[in-house]
C-alpha cells in the first residue's frame, strides 16, 4: 500500500495535479491511482456550530482559496465534453476500466434494489450527469424528471432516452431552484448531493416535492469518516476537481448528516454492501411525527447511547441504555410525546424522560406487554433523553446475552 503524501500549499498541489494529469494520458485507472496517493491538509479554524452562517462562510472561503475562483456560482459546475465523441460511449464506459465500470454498475443496481419503488412511480433525479441512472429508471417505466445545471448533460440524456416509450422530462435548472406542482414518489441523488451549495435549504425544499409516502435516496455520496461535520473534501480526487474545474466537492460526517435529516423532519435508514464502497445508500422518508427507533439509522454518536440493536429483524423495538438520546424534528407542533414501552426486566424500572425544559419520571412495571406513556412538551429541544438503570439478560435468564439493557422502545409519537 502506497504511503499518502500530505500537501499543505497550492504550489505543491499544482505539481501533484500536473503529475496526475500526465498519468491520465496513460489511462483513467492511472489517473485515479495518482490522485489516491496524496491529500491536501490545512490548518484552518472553523466555527463550532456547523449550522451557522459563519461556518458556511468559512467553508466557502476554503473553497475559494483552493479553487482560485473569486466566488462560487452554479456555473462553476460546468462540465464540458465532446458530445459527438461520447454520445454512444459515455462515462463510465469511456474509461475502459473494468473496476470503474463495475463499481458504477454495482452502485446503480444497489440503489434501484434498495429504493424498491412501485411500478410507474414518479421520480425526480437531481444532477443526473451522464444519465446512467436516468436511463435505468426510464427503461423500467418510471416517470422520470431529470434536473441538471449542465445543458450538455441534458442533451446527452435526451439522446440516450429518445427511443424509450416513456419520455424523460429534462429541466435545465439549479437543484435549489426546482419547484413542482407534481409530487414525486422519490428524489434521487447519485453522486450529486455533495455538489449542492446549500444542503440545508435543499432538504427543506424536498418536503414540498415528495409525497407523504415518498422517499429521498442519497446514493454513493461521501458520507463517511470526516474531520469536521461538513465541508470541503481534501482527498486527491476532490482537490483535483476543485482546483482544476472549480467544482464544489463537499463531504459529510455521518452523525452530522443523519442528525440533520432527523432535525429537518426526515427519518433515515442506511444500507450498505461490502461488495463495493459505492454500494452505499441512505433512504430518507418523511417522519410525520412518528419514530420507530429500531427502524432508524441513528447518528453514530447517538447510537452509542443505546443498547446494541436486536439481531432479529422481526423484533421491532430498540432497548435504551443508561442515558439514551434521540434527535427528532425541530419544528414540531405538539403538546405531548407518547412513548410505547416494554420492560423485559424481572423488576420494575424507574426512568426519567427529558424533552427540553420538561422532564418527567415514570415507573415501568415488569412486563413484555406494551404500555403507553405520555409526556408533556415545554420548549421542545429537538431531542429526547431517556435515563434509567440497566440489567443484563445473561445474569437473569442465563441465555448468553451480555448486553446491558434499559427499556424496550417500540415507537415514539408526537400528539397535538
Amino acid at each position: 500500500m502506497e504511503k499518502v503524501k500530505y500537501i499543505n500549499n497550492l504550489k505543491d498541489l499544482d505539481i501533484e495535479i500536473a503529475k496526475a494529469d500526465n498519468k491520465a494520458k496513460i489511462s483513467d485507472d492511472q489517473l485515479r491511482q495518482a490522485l489516491s496517493e496524496f491529500c491536501y491538509v490545512v490548518d484552518y479554524p472553523l466555527p463550532k456550530d456547523p449550522y451557522s452562517q459563519e461556518y458556511y462562510e468559512a467553508q466557502m472561503q476554503l473553497y475559494l482559496n483552493i479553487s482560485g475562483r473569486n466566488k462560487y456560482t452554479i456555473a462553476n459546475e460546468h462540465s464540458p465534453f465532446d458530445f459527438e465523441a461520447i454520445k454512444n460511449n459515455p462515462f463510465p464506459y469511456f474509461t475502459k476500466s473494468s473496476n470503474t465500470v463495475g463499481e458504477q454498475l454495482i452502485a446503480q443496481g444497489f440503489l434501484i434494489k434498495t429504493m424498491n419503488l412501485a411500478a410507474d412511480s414518479k421520480v425526480v433525479e437531481f444532477g443526473p450527469g451522464w444519465g446512467n441512472t436516468t436511463l435505468h429508471l426510464a427503461q423500467m417505466g418510471y416517470k422520470v424528471t431529470a434536473v441538471d445545471c449542465e445543458e450538455s448533460f441534458l442533451n446527452l440524456i435526451r439522446y440516450r432516452t429518445q427511443n424509450l416509450p416513456n419520455q424523460v422530462e429534462t429541466l435545465y435548472q439549479d437543484m435549489l431552484d426546482f419547484t413542482s406542482n407534481v409530487k414525486y414518489d422519490a428524489a434521487v441523488f447519485f453522486e450529486c448531493f455533495h455538489h449542492c451549495a446549500n444542503h440545508l435549504q435543499l432538504l427543506r425544499n424536498l418536503h414540498n416535492i415528495i409525497t407523504d409516502e415518498g422517499l429521498i435516496a442519497f446514493a454513493a455520496e461521501p458520507i463517511s469518516d470526516f474531520p469536521y461535520p461538513w465541508g470541503l473534501r481534501l482527498d486527491g480526487m476532490s482537490v483535483w476537481s476543485i482546483r482544476k474545474f472549480g467544482w464544489l466537492e463537499l463531504g459529510f460526517e455521518p452523525s452530522y448528516f443523519l442528525r440533520t435529516l432527523l432535525m429537518l423532519g426526515w427519518t433515515p435508514k442506511r444500507y450498505r454492501s461490502d461488495i463495493s464502497p459505492l454500494a452505499n445508500v441512505i433512504i430518507a422518508s418523511k417522519s410525520q411525527m412518528y419514530y420507530e427507533p429500531s427502524e432508524i439509522t441513528l447518528p453514530p454518536d447517538e447510537c452509542r447511547t443505546w443498547a446494541t440493536k436486536e439481531t432479529d429483524p422481526n423484533l421491532k423495538l430498540r432497548f435504551t441504555h443508561t442515558k439514551s438520546v434521540m434527535t427528532c424534528a425541530q419544528n414540531i407542533d405538539a403538546k405531548f410525546i407518547e412513548f410505547c414501552i416494554s420492560n423485559y426486566a424481572p423488576f420494575d424500572i424507574d426512568a426519567n424522560i427529558n424533552t427540553g425544559d420538561s422532564a418527567q419520571s415514570i415507573r415501568v412495571k415488569k412486563s413484555s406487554e406494551k404500555g403507553l406513556y405520555k409526556i408533556s412538551i415545554q420548549k421542545w429541544s429537538g431531542k429526547f433523553t431517556i435515563s434509567s438503570k440497566v440489567w443484563k439478560p445473561a445474569q437473569v435468564f442465563h441465555n448468553g446475552d451480555n448486553r446491558e439493557l434499559g427499556l424496550g422502545i417500540h415507537y415514539v409519537r408526537f400528539v397535538s
